[in-house]
């Protein structure tokens, strides 16, 4: 027989989740944005790149993976296609020529215009019932847990991916004196 505690104790409550809530709005949103990202042929990890260039024009391949928290192999692809149809360019660096820099082509910057007011209505949506008050606390948490997982997961079992791409972001920042978690707004939320 089991006692309560030891009962609830072995239930999973995903509705109170912040991990399971936050990827279940993260997908939300993803999804509803894709849908208007289709008939341009972009999918959403080509959209960062973009976006990231819109933010800032001109920056390595490293420098847009710190920036969108994608990993550098995928990045590589996506920028690649993404030249091949025009709508960013890729250069070497001048300085370090195994350095590539990105940036928006006349045809890529004309895209992001389209469609940066497409991502703003996706997020209007998202918030329509989001008091301002609540979303200053919502955002100033989510930062405050990214921060957390990146800088209190020192167990090797907490490596991965996404931790590394995160602490690299985080050691950068340091060496240059700055704030790790930049409060630069995306480009589609900019003009809210």
């Amino acid at each position: 027989m089991t006692t309560p505690s030891s009962s609830n104790e072995a239930r999973y409550d995903l509705e109170n989740s912040i991990g399971y809530l936050l990827n279940r709005a993260a997908h939300l949103v993803a999804a509803r944005f894709s849908d208007d990202l289709k008939p341009h042929e972009v999918n959403l990890q080509a959209w960062r790149i973009l976006a990231a260039l819109s933010a800032l024009n001109n920056q390595s391949l490293s420098e847009v993976a710190d920036h969108t928290g994608a990993e550098l192999s995928y990045l590589s692809r996506s920028s690649a296609a993404l030249e091949e149809r025009g709508l960013v360019e890729r250069t070497p660096s001048r300085s370090d020529k195994r350095t590539i820099h990105l940036s928006l082509t006349k045809a890529g910057s004309a895209l992001v215009r389209e469609l940066a007011p497409k991502g703003r209505e996706v997020e209007r949506a998202s918030l329509v019932t989001v008091s301002a008050a609540d979303l200053k606390v919502t955002l100033r948490t989510l930062r405050t847990i990214c921060h957390n997982l990146v800088t209190h997961a020192d167990a090797p079992a907490a490596v991965n991916r996404k931790l590394t791409i995160a602490r690299r972001v985080k050691k950068r920042a340091q060496l240059r004196g700055v704030d790790a978690a930049p409060r630069r707004k995306s480009a589609y939320i900019q003009q809210r």
